[in-house]
């Protein structure tokens, strides 16, 4: 089991569905999985589902699935063929479902706002920035494009028109089915893309729970809008993604790190879990080995404290999907050896509570923060302050340990008690089985009852 603060969640497909692939993954510290609603079918998510549960089961620590709805995205239809452009070559952008594609350069897409909002000399932006046409024409439920730079477009990619929101709503029938889908096959986490408002947020909590749900709600901070209304967003949500592929896609690229550090901030003041996804290890869907670029970019990300770093397409059609969770682990492990993120105050008094655990732990050089937690109020708190020691989090409920392990620092164990003095014996007790702790160690043993806070230090003096 690792004992990184910073964990590590991969995106699952075609190169990572495999059950010695995800074992392996997990060997190295990965915590959270996360399913892309935008492809494949329930039979292909009912099967990454039962995938990590098996591995879950067979390796005894908890695991977090993540679903990744769709949300207010324009995405082109289906292709049989790629389509190549060079730059300044022309093609027909159409209301379908689908084309040929290939030659005869006609790109699908069957979302007829688009068409509505899309005015001649707009700029459209594909593939996470890398691809840019320009609109020379419209007319009715069709557009020519001109190619500002090379691009190859496939089926179901996304498309941004750069400074438009096209006011599509928040949830389509399509995520409403994957809320379903999500709810049913018990995920742990439901993100939202695409997020505009706070309300966008609340219109998903509502209904999640009126389906009998209970699963937390991220959301993927990714257009200007969700920038814009960053606060009342991160407010409203239980964890905050910076997606930076899509932020390149609606702000010049040379934005984006000032826009993951204000990101971060923000998350981070308010004590929201806050997760760095996107191109981390890009280079690794073809290569062995990650770029200088990517190794410095990641270790700036564990530096500015985040609490998860997010692989998407090196684990989900990568040629490499272990070697690149073995080059992020390094480079996590490597970085959080000379780094310490800044902690910011408490902002209430829950909080408090757990900044003040937190900090007598390190005053007294603790080996270790045990917590006993039923409702899954302290642990976030505890995590947000940033702890040096490791941190052993018992819960009696599976789905709330899921839902702990993508935060910084917590290693949560289900452990089964009466009350929270049984549940933090029961907790000491496994860690000296596992040999967490050992004779002479310095423990903190907390937890928070009926609004009185129990904090107990403790010399380990016998562990058997």
């Amino acid at each position: 089991m690792t004992s990184m603060h910073v964990k590590i969640i991969v995106s699952l497909g075609p190169s990572s569905l495999d059950q010695q692939v995800v074992e392996q993954m997990v060997s190295l510290g990965v915590s959270g999985f996360r399913i892309n609603f935008a492809h494949g079918n329930p039979e292909t998510w009912k099967r990454m589902v039962s995938l990590v549960r098996s591995v879950e089961q067979h390796v005894g620590r908890p695991l977090t699935i993540i679903g990744d709805l769709v949300g207010p995205s324009i995405r082109v239809g289906v292709l049989d063929n790629p389509i190549f452009l060079n730059r300044g070559d022309r093609a027909i952008i159409k209301y379908a479902e689908k084309s040929r594609g290939g030659d005869e350069k006609i790109v699908p897409l069957p979302i007829q706002r688009f068409f509505e909002v899309l005015d001649e000399g707009d700029i459209l932006i594909m593939d996470d920035g890398r691809a840019q046409l320009r609109v020379e024409e419209v007319s009715g439920l069709s557009a020519t494009v001109e190619a500002l730079t090379p691009a190859k477009i496939t089926s179901n990619k996304v498309v941004v028109i750069r400074g438009k929101d096209p006011g599509l709503p928040p949830l389509t029938k399509r995520d409403l089915d994957a809320v379903k889908f999500a709810v049913e096959n018990g995920f742990d986490y439901i993100s939202l893309s695409y997020v505009r408002t706070a309300d966008d947020i609340s219109i998903l909590k509502s209904y999640v729970y009126s389906r009998g749900g209970q699963q937390g709600i991220v959301a993927k901070i990714e257009n200007m809008s969700a920038v814009q209304h960053l606060a009342e967003i991160v407010k409203q949500s239980d964890v905050i993604v910076v997606a930076r592929g899509d932020l390149g896609m609606n702000y010049g690229l040379e934005e984006i790190p000032f826009l993951q550090e204000k990101i971060v901030e923000t998350a981070r003041q308010y004590g929201k879990p806050v997760i760095v996804a996107t191109q981390l290890l890009e280079s690794m869907l073809e290569n062995p080995v990650p770029t200088r670029a990517e190794v410095t970019d990641v270790a700036n990300a564990v530096c500015q404290g985040i609490d998860a770093l997010m692989l998407t397409g090196e684990t989900a059609i990568g040629r490499y999907p272990v070697e690149a969770v073995k080059w992020l682990k390094k480079i996590i492990a490597r970085s959080e050896k000379n780094c310490l993120p800044q902690r910011y105050p408490p902002r209430e008094r829950k909080w408090a509570y757990a900044f003040s655990i937190v900090e007598t732990a390190e005053n007294l050089g603790a080996k270790l923060i045990l917590i006993y937690s039923i409702g899954g109020t302290l642990p976030p708190h505890i995590a947000a302050s940033r702890p040096k020691p490791r941190v052993l989090v018992g819960v009696p409920e599976i789905g709330l340990a899921r839902r702990l392990s993508i935060l910084w620092a917590l290693e949560p164990r289900l452990i089964e008690a009466k009350n929270y003095s049984e549940g933090l014996a029961r907790l000491e007790s496994d860690a000296c089985k596992r040999g967490d702790i050992a004779f002479g160690d310095t423990i903190i043993k907390a937890y928070r009852r009926h609004g009185e806070n129990i904090v107990e230090i403790k010399t380990v003096t016998e562990c058997s």
